[in-house]
């Protein structure tokens, strides 16, 4: 009771004070009135008055006139107004949204306020407009809206990402250095990233990799989606094969057999500790296919028998020694050697018999359509949300409840298949798991 009375004492006191500052326009000349009014602003909502909201709106509107060009002093506004979100009316949260927006702007409160806010709003739209539009917050928002099965907004943020790094990296792209030209690598790269990439291959033209002081995960990225794409120009990347560092072994063994420096491949691999062949899957294949087209019938038979094991060498042989003579035909190469090398390949990354994160497969394709059924193992309220690519086209996606069915008709020849769980951990950080049926 106690309490009450003062709180209601207190906010009598500071209406007075507003009205006498509305009155005596030196007032506004004093510094020391602005946190004056910050704190009525703070402790308006606290009481029980009548007045409160008016006395609430009042004080704010005066600090804002004391300093209108400082974001930051609508501050104690918002925190007060977030405190008091379920006591105001729609107005005046309308009111709040407005004030918190140039505050979101600045990369350290965004990212300290973006998932707080969220769970009171339950409104994507805010954040959306406002943003501080680093490759970082937009990354967070895209993992915020699929874990919480905003899916709509995901791919809404998905895309957005996308265009903001192609366009950061065209506003950056003639003063950044090597390594800064590096990190616009997406991790993942899609189909959707290719201007991105052209764009990186040709700044690294004009800039080549020098050393080894990069983010060799991104190099491996961009190594793996060049090659697989034929992208070029990749002179820019050369030195990846002499530098041990800059990127994985199998990555720049298949960066080597794509300059046709055949012998620096083999020393990579030869030298290399990763033990993993599914890593030197797609390595073996490309080089079979480059000792094929140099007539070396034995080698290319050698990395076939490397691809998988149970390859039978019999008929392998024979067509090796039927395709030796017409070695100029490419495609007629590809498709012989991958139809023997990739019978038997297997999904990777799979967590026992599920997936829990993401899986790739590659599997040769007649030219027929083609299914591939997702079916929910473990999840929440919230489905699991995958993606399915094939070629890193995206072919199908959405919510895995209870199944997503990709459908697709894919060209002859060697395919990958990537399947993306894109909200793998529940918001109780329980791990979701599909599964390929």
């Amino acid at each position: 009771m106690r309490e009450r009375i003062f709180t209601g004492v207190l906010a009598a006191v500071m209406a007075v004070g507003l009205a006498l500052f509305l009155i005596d326009p030196q007032a506004r000349e004093n510094p020391a009135d602005e946190a004056a009014f910050q704190k009525m602003v703070e402790g308006a909502l606290d009481s029980n008055s009548p007045s409160r909201f008016a006395t609430w709106h009042a004080a704010h509107e005066q600090v804002l006139r004391l300093d209108p060009n400082r974001p930051a002093a609508a501050g104690a506004f918002v925190r007060s107004g977030l405190f008091h979100w379920y006591e105001l009316s729609d107005i005046d949260r309308r009111s709040v949204i407005l004030a918190i927006e140039p505050l979101l702007r600045d990369p350290s409160f965004f990212d300290s306020m973006v998932q707080p806010l969220f769970q009171l709003t339950g409104d994507f739209r805010v954040l959306r407009r406002a943003n501080p539009g680093t490759p970082g917050a937009l990354e967070k928002l895209m993992q915020m809206a699929v874990m919480h099965g905003r899916f709509d907004d995901y791919r809404q943020f998905r895309e957005e990402t996308r265009k903001r790094r192609f366009n950061a990296f065209q506003a950056e792209r003639k003063t950044a250095t090597t390594a800064e030209i590096i990190l616009f690598v997406p991790l993942q790269p899609t189909a959707g990233d290719t201007p991105l990439l052209l764009g990186v291959l040709d700044a690294l033209h004009a800039q080549p990799i020098s050393n080894g002081q990069l983010d060799s995960r991104r190099v491996d990225a961009l190594i793996d989606f060049a090659i697989d794409h034929d992208l070029t120009p990749i002179d820019g990347l050369e030195q990846a094969v002499q530098i041990a560092a800059a990127a994985s072994d199998p990555e720049r063994a298949r960066l080597a057999v794509r300059l046709g420096q055949l012998d620096r491949a083999g020393d990579i691999e030869g030298t290399s500790a990763v033990a993993d062949r599914a890593r030197w899957h797609r390595y073996y294949i490309e080089r079979a296919i480059a000792e094929m087209r140099r007539h070396e019938s034995l080698q290319a038979l050698q990395y076939l028998q490397k691809a998988g094991e149970g390859l039978d060498a019999t008929l392998a042989t024979e067509e090796i020694q039927r395709m030796a003579g017409n070695a100029k035909e490419a495609a007629a190469i590809h498709d012989t050697l991958v139809t023997h090398a990739n019978k038997i390949q297997q999904w990777l990354g799979l967590c026992g018999s599920d997936i829990c994160n993401h899986a790739s497969g590659m599997l040769w394709s007649e030219g027929s359509p083609f299914a591939l059924k997702l079916a929910a193992v473990q999840s929440d309220d919230v489905p699991a949300y995958a993606e399915v690519y094939a070629d890193d086209v995206l072919r199908a996606e959405g919510p895995v409840s209870p199944a997503l069915t990709m459908h697709a008709d894919l060209l002859r020849g060697l395919r990958r298949i990537d399947i993306r769980l894109v909200n793998p951990t529940t918001r109780n950080a329980i791990h979701r798991r599909i599964r390929i049926e």
